[in-house]
Order: structure tokens, then sequence, then C-alpha cells
């Protein structure tokens, strides 16, 4: 099968981010897709959404209005359903100034709301109906009587935005909902399944989740682009969704990319967990995905096992976690390590002594050449990242202004990237559990008019186990061996889930995997990796994607928002991955 099932639902996704390209939304449309959606949320938008609130400005993504403005014209005359959570803190009000723009543009659109995620005011609530507000990765006990919490997000499901749809929504203005929800609530919609339609909606799980961080499907962050002659600028993900849940996923025409099973099967590893992966409608198998090469740039996604979804929900706190500073210093030519010794003497003397922060990170990056060739490769970089509850500690006149007063008291060359800057308010993220049924799903007619939206029936209470098994057996390699890098011929992917790295392996061939599988032990992989080496990691393992995906607790610290890390999300952990030298069988690298 080469050529589009007619009978197929084609959702286009336009927005990965807060950010993405604005060209997305009419490459999608000049692409014949019935359902637009865009996804505006990452964990750490709602608390920089909640900043600008503070400021006086507004809790949604008004860039969104801006990408959709001159589109909304074709958007009516093609009768093209657009789904979005650009309404982040103020769905109604994201709405509200839609409508505002539709009436002067003179376009006739149903706009409806999604409401319900925002528990800020019912956190009281929520522990008298049995909430804890533990950290689902530490076990920690968040006391909300002392911490000054910022947002409280619960992740909402599919069923409003088919509820808004059925009401005859043109455009559905969501606040926080799980990223593959909108995916789910237009397929639902269209194919008019049922709340118990399982393995249907895992299915749609599962594309949503493909197509959700947009060019990431289509050779966007891939780590086998060198494989492909050009990709230039990957074209944006479709996915074409069938009445039974499966679905290909493809690109927009004539652009840039590639669609494999590799760029696949790396999103499908992008930020999961275990093998069940849980939406508040449905959880999906993923050990039981399967994928196939359907055409040129055309993957089928099937086969995927629905679960019942748990009476749990997902709540995703943020709370001020004080303040933070950073300083960047050149190191030019050689000696560097008799320079950094020096600038770290001085630095300590000038701010205090790194464990007398809350938090402090002292990162090195380079040289390439500390003697030879350009000025740039003899270049190495000090990142120097402290936080503290003490606002004083880390402000500008007691940390970026002592540092920078080094200047000429210290090494050679010393300069900095930017002038001293002050301290910044951070906030720490903390994901929990709440009841599902203490939170009130509704969507929000133009005329002001709530409609409630229950939940679906639920299965067990807790996740069911990861019950596949692992085998760490140490790795007996027949045939001759070579030392060679990792990524030669295997694939990595990762990212974040608040201080989780969520780090994905995957090969190519069945021989590869059976090594991968024996070889990338989670005591090799904290062997590799060694700042690993006193976090705990979890090992989940996929047969049928040729994949396993590792969960690196506290990598991130306390998550993106107040991480020291200069890569606070983890996206260049698979890459240091896959650059490691390893002893692998000869036939796998030729």
């Amino acid at each position: 099968m080469t050529s589009r099932d007619q009978n197929a639902l084609r959702v286009g996704q336009f927005s990965a981010y807060y950010g993405d390209r604005h060209t997305a939304v009419q490459e999608l449309i000049a692409s014949d897709c019935e359902v637009l959606t865009g996804d505006y949320l990452a964990e750490l938008t709602m608390l920089v959404l909640r900043k600008n609130q503070m400021r006086g400005g507004v809790g949604y993504a008004e860039g969104f209005l801006h990408q959709v403005r001159d589109n909304l014209a074709d958007i009516k005359a093609r009768g093209i359903k657009l789904v979005t959570n650009a309404g982040g803190l103020e769905p109604e009000a994201c709405a509200t100034r839609l409508r505002e723009l539709t009436a002067e543009l003179g376009i006739d659109l149903d706009i409806i709301a999604v409401s319900g995620d925002n528990q800020i005011d019912s956190l009281t609530e929520l522990r008298e109906a049995g909430a804890t507000f533990a950290n689902i990765d530490t076990g920690e006990i968040l006391d909300i009587d002392k911490q000054p919490v910022l947002t409280a997000n619960a992740y909402l499901g599919a069923w409003p935005i088919v509820a808004a749809l059925r009401q005859g929504a043109d455009i559905v203005i969501c606040p926080r909902v799980t990223d593959a929800a909108l995916v789910i609530g237009a397929a639902a919609w269209k194919f008019d399944w049922a709340a118990d339609d399982w393995d249907a909606l895992a299915g749609a799980l599962v594309a949503g989740h493909v197509i959700e961080c947009g060019c990431q499907a289509t050779g966007g962050n891939y780590a086998n682009f060198d494989d492909f002659a050009d990709l230039g600028l990957p074209g944006m993900p479709i996915a074409e969704i069938r009445a039974d849940g499966s679905a290909v996923i493809t690109k927009s025409h004539g652009s840039g990319g590639v669609v494999d099973i590799g760029t696949v099967t790396a999103q499908l590893l992008y930020e999961v967990g275990s093998r069940y992966y849980h939406n508040p409608d449905v959880i999906a198998d993923l050990a039981s995905t399967e994928l196939e090469r359907v055409g040129p740039d055309r993957v089928l996604v099937k086969a995927t096992k629905g679960l019942p979804p748990t009476a749990q929900l997902k709540l995703s706190l943020a709370y001020e976690g004080g303040y933070r500073n950073q300083v960047t210093i050149g190191l030019t030519g050689g000696r560097i390590e008799q320079k950094e010794a020096w600038l770290r003497q001085q630095v300590t003397a000038a701010v205090g002594a790194p464990e007398s922060f809350d938090g402090f990170r002292w990162t090195r990056i380079g040289p390439v050449t500390p003697t030879a060739g350009s000025y740039d490769e003899s270049t190495a970089f000090i990142v120097i990242n402290a936080k503290d509850k003490d606002r004083g500690r880390v402000s500008r006149v007691n940390f970026s202004d002592r540092i920078t007063q080094l200047g000429t008291s210290s090494i050679p060359g010393f300069y900095t990237f930017t002038p001293p800057a002050k301290e910044r308010l951070f906030g720490v993220q903390w994901p929990t559990l709440i009841p599902k049924a203490v939170v009130e799903q509704a969507i929000v007619l133009a005329d002001g008019t709530r409609i409630g939206v229950p939940w679906p029936a639920s299965g067990t209470e807790l996740p069911p186990p990861d019950t596949e098994p692992v085998d760490d057996t140490p790795v007996v390699v027949a045939g001759p061996v070579v030392s060679t890098r990792l990524d030669a011929f295997i694939g990595t992917r990762s990212g974040d889930k608040a201080g989780l790295a969520n780090l994905g392996v995957w090969a190519e061939t069945d021989d590869a995997f059976e090594w991968l599988r024996a070889f990338l032990t989670v005591d090799k992989l904290k062997e590799l990796l060694t700042e690993a080496r006193d976090l705990t990691v979890h090992r989940h393992v996929f047969p049928k994607l040729r994949a396993m995906n590792f969960l690196v607790h506290g990598w991130l610290e306390e998550g993106v928002a107040s991480s020291t890390r200069v890569d606070a999300q983890a996206k260049g952990l698979g890459e240091f991955l896959g650059s490691m030298t390893v002893e692998a069988p000869a036939r796998l690298v030729s």
C-alpha cells in the first residue's frame, strides 16, 4: 500500500512546542489535512505562562493567534477542524480572543473551550479527597502548606474534545490535556468510538504520541540523520488514522525529511516509561505495537493493545524553588587545567564553596584542540550555575558581579559571555497523582454555557506491572569483534520528564537488537555514563520495536526549570551515549 486510505482521518500536527515554525499551518492545509492539532505546552511552558500572568500578561499562548490568523479563512473554506492546547492557563480567555479575531476578519467559526485542569484553588480539597502529593518519581511528599505553589494542572483526556466537536466546534481550545489527547479526541469523534474501544483508542494514542513532537517523527533530531544525503527542512508529520486505530505516519507534501521505521521508532521511545503508556482515557501496551513500511515516507503503526485507564490522574505542580544565576567564562589556548584550577579557587573565594549553595554546578565545555587549530577550536567555556532559596546568595551583587570583578585579577585571557546578570526566580516541577473523580472536565460554549464531560470507566487503581523480562546475563559475542562507536549501528533518542532523563535506544535488525539487549544492561549503562553510577536506573524492553528505554532518575535534579545542567532537558544524552566506543561483533558494523 503506497497511497492514502480514503476512509482514514488525516491529522496534521502544526506545532510541537511554543515557538515552532509559523509556516506549518499552511504546509498542512496544502497537504489536505482534515484535522490540525497543535501542542504548545511543554512542562516548562506552564510555568512561563504563569510568570507572564504575574507580570500582568495573559496565561495562554498568544503566538498561536499569530500563527493561525492568516489561515482562518482557509480553515473555514475547507471545513478543517483545529484542536490545540494553546489555551494554557486561560483557555476561555484564549477562545474569547480568537472569537474576537474571527469577528474582525469576518469569518464565522464555532470556537469551544475545554476546562477543568486548573487545580490551583483546589489543593486543600484534593488532599481531603485522598491526594498525598507524593512525587511520582521519588515518592517524596510535598507539603502544600509550606511550598508556594505557582501552578497545579491536571492532565485532562480526549473526551471533552470529542464533546466539543460533537457540539459543532470548528476550533477546540484546550488547557493542559495530554499531548496525544488532541489526536485521540479527533479520531474518537470521527469514528464515533465508545469509551471502552480500548484497542482503537490505544492506537490513536500511539499515533498521537508519534506526531505530537512535530518533525521529530520526520527526520528532525534523528540520530541516523547522516544515513540520508540531504534531509533539508523536515516536513510536518501527518497521521492517517483508520477506524480500528491503526495509522499511517507520513509528512506534508513536497517537504524535506524522511519517514521510516527508524524515525517513527525514535519518536515512539521519546519520553515514555515502561511498556504501559498511560493516558487518562486508555493505557497503550507499547510492547504490542508493530511498525511496517508501506511506501515511501509511509509507516504503518498497528496492533497496539489497549487497557482501561487507572482511576488516577497526573497532576503537574510547580512551586517556587528559589533563585538562580549563571556566569560563563572563556578559557583559550593551552594550560587549560591549570587555568581552570586557579579560576575555581578564585570563584570559591569570591562567592563561597559549592556545597554552601542549595545547588551548584561547574561545567567545562571543550576545547577541541587546546594548542592547535582555529581560535574557536582552542577555546573552552566554564559555565557556573548556582541556585539557592536565599535570594542574596545568588544575587547580582553577591554572585555574578563578584565573579566578573575577577576580570583583571584572574587567568590570562579572562572574558565573560554576557554582563553580570540579576538572579532569576525558578520553579520546581512536581509530578503527582490525584483521584480522577474529583476533577470535573467540561466544555464552555461561546455563550458561556458549561457542559460537564464524565470520565470513562477505569480499570485497576494501580498501574499494571511491567512484566517484560530483562535478561542481564553477560554478553557473549560469537565471531570477530571490532572497536566502534555505538551509534555506528544503534540509534538513540533522549529527553526529559520532570527530573528523569529518558534514554531510548534501538537497533535496525534482529541480530543487532539481540546483541544490544544482552550488552546494554543497567550496569553497563552506568559504566558508560559515569554520572549515572549513583542514580537509580530502570530498563524497559520492547522486542517488537527492537528497542529499549532507560529511565535515569535524578539526572535532571528536580526538572528543567531548576536543573543546573547545561542541557537541562537531556536532549543530547542519547548522542553522548552513541559516541561511546564499545566492542561489538564485526558483522553488525559492516
